[in-house]
């Protein structure tokens, strides 16, 4: 045996070591509960977008869904809108308004200004204001694209509200689950939204979601594919996110007949 297989031996043990010791030692630490993820089964989120907002939500409560998911950004007059590419200024809707006439569903709330932004570094203490006042903080749950937002969102609520992973805390527990050190990953956030892919990743598989739900996050899954909502229910998923609710509570209703 040549000197240089040694030290890769010597190396792949000392590897092997540190991690079995590592997984004696170190217990991955779950989530607490919050009170606005609490449901009974995977439930369906409608999303609402374009300029039918309004009427998006009037008929998906009336369909019996159990959410709405929104994007929201702040005015220049500091108003928090619904909002995406093809809403005018003219056709805004106050989510202060959503909350109050939809008490009794849950909002899935996406922050869509950057930090880097004006109105994106007041968004979290004016989102957190209006939650308050509303008397809506249990009602909720924030996302964003950028971490930093949920991380301020997270300030503001002294971690009270249930929070959403960013981009970059979605990188590191799926590069966790799919390296040896899973164990080591301590969540930061209470669910995730999984859509498809992440660059040649597909997280919103069964691997990854029970992963999440043993460390207590939520896993809603964004436009998931009409084949997959029974899969992925079984694996754990909390929800769906849709623009088709009748259909998918159509197959989660072959789930509860089961």
């Amino acid at each position: 045996m040549g000197r240089k297989t040694k030290v890769a031996l010597s190396v792949g043990a000392a590897g092997a070591a540190a991690w079995a010791a590592s997984k004696a030692i170190i217990r991955p630490t779950a989530r607490p509960s919050k009170e606005a993820l609490h449901f009974e089964g995977p439930i369906v989120i409608q999303q609402l977008s374009g300029s039918t907002t309004v009427k998006q939500a009037a008929e998906a409560a009336a369909l019996g869904v159990q959410g709405l998911a929104m994007n929201v950004r702040l005015t220049a007059d500091e108003e928090i809108i619904l909002t995406d590419s093809t809403l005018s200024e003219s056709a805004r809707c106050l989510l202060k308004d959503m909350l109050e006439r939809y008490p009794h569903l849950l909002f899935l709330i996406r922050i869509v200004d950057s930090p880097d932004t004006y109105e994106g570094s007041l968004m979290p203490s004016k989102l957190w204001k209006l939650l308050e006042e509303c008397n809506a903080q249990n009602q909720v749950a924030v996302i964003s694209h950028y971490d930093e937002q949920v991380d301020r969102f997270n300030l503001y609520t002294q971690h009270l509200a249930a929070v959403g992973a960013g981009a970059e805390e979605m990188k590191q527990a799926y590069a966790a689950y799919s390296s040896r050190f899973g164990h080591l990953y301590n969540p930061r956030t209470d669910l995730f939204v999984l859509s498809d892919r992440i660059g040649p990743f597909q997280p919103a598989s069964v691997g990854f979601i029970q992963f999440l739900k043993k460390l207590n996050v939520s896993v809603y899954i964004d436009h998931a594919e009409f084949d997959d909502v029974l899969k992925l229910a079984h694996a754990g998923a909390a929800g769906f996110i849709t623009d088709t609710p009748e259909t998918v509570m159509s197959q989660l209703d072959t789930l509860h007949e089961q």
